[in-house]
C-alpha cells in the first residue's frame, strides 16, 4: 500500500481530509503526522489498512446479526488470516463450512471494493478447515476407489469452491480417475470418473 499525502489546518482537518480523499472511516485507515507547524498546517501519509476495514465489517456484520463472534485479525506474508471464535461460530461451521466459506469469499470482495491491491483474506474456527480438508481428501480417496472398482462415474454433493479445491488437489495424481466441477454459481459438484485412456 501506497501511503498518501494530506493537509490541514489540524489534525482533525489532516485525518478529514484523509478520510474523505481515501473514501474510508476514521477507523479503516492508517496515518503517520509527517510535518507538524501548529501555525499553519499538520500534513500526514495515510493509507486504507486492510486489517481495520475487515475489523469493522466483520464486527458491524455479526452485531446486526446479534451473533457472538469474534475474530482475531493479523496480517502475515502470504494473506490476511482471520481467527473467529464465539458461542456463534457453528453457525459458520455447520453445513460443512459453507457459511464460513462465504463470509470468506465476502470479505474478499470488500477489499477487492476498497483497495487496487490486497493479500487474499482466509477465515478460520479453530482448525475447521484442516479438519473438513483431512475428511474431503479421505472422502475423495474413497470414492477414487469405488471409482475405480466398478468403473462408473460418482457425483459428490454440492460444494464450495474450498471444498472442490481439496478434492481435485486429492486426486491430481491418481492415474485411475479424473474430476471436474460441473455446474454454475458458487456451488458446483465434483464428478470423479474413471480416467480416460488417451
Amino acid at each position: 500500500m501506497t501511503d498518501e499525502l494530506f493537509a490541514g489546518r489540524t489534525l482533525d482537518e489532516a485525518l478529514s481530509a484523509a478520510c474523505a480523499g481515501l473514501g474510508a472511516r476514521i477507523g479503516e485507515i492508517h496515518y503517520e503526522v509527517i510535518e507538524e507547524d501548529p501555525a499553519e498546517s499538520v500534513k500526514i501519509a495515510a493509507s486504507i489498512d486492510p486489517v481495520a476495514v475487515l475489523g469493522l465489517f466483520l464486527s458491524e456484520a455479526f452485531a446486526a446479526g446479534g451473533l457472538e463472534i469474534r475474530a482475531r485479525l493479523e496480517e502475515a506474508d502470504e494473506a490476511l488470516t482471520g481467527e473467529l471464535s464465539g458461542a456463534d461460530t457453528t453457525l459458520l461451521t455447520g453445513n460443512g463450512g459453507q457459511a464460513l466459506d462465504a463470509l470468506q469469499y465476502l470479505c474478499n470482495r470488500v477489499l477487492d471494493n476498497r483497495l487496487r491491491e490486497h493479500l487474499p483474506v482466509h477465515l478460520d474456527c479453530g482448525g475447521f478447515k484442516e479438519r473438513r480438508a483431512d475428511g474431503l481428501r479421505q472422502r475423495a480417496r474413497e470414492t477414487a476407489d469405488r471409482v475405480a472398482r466398478k468403473g462408473r462415474p460418482v457425483t459428490l454433493p454440492w460444494m464450495t469452491p474450498a471444498a472442490r479445491r481439496e478434492v481435485h488437489v486429492a486426486l491430481h495424481d491418481d492415474d485411475r480417475v479424473e474430476t471436474e466441477s460441473e455446474g454454475s454459481g458458487f456451488l458446483k459438484r465434483v464428478v470423479i470418473r474413471p480416467r480416460r485412456q488417451r
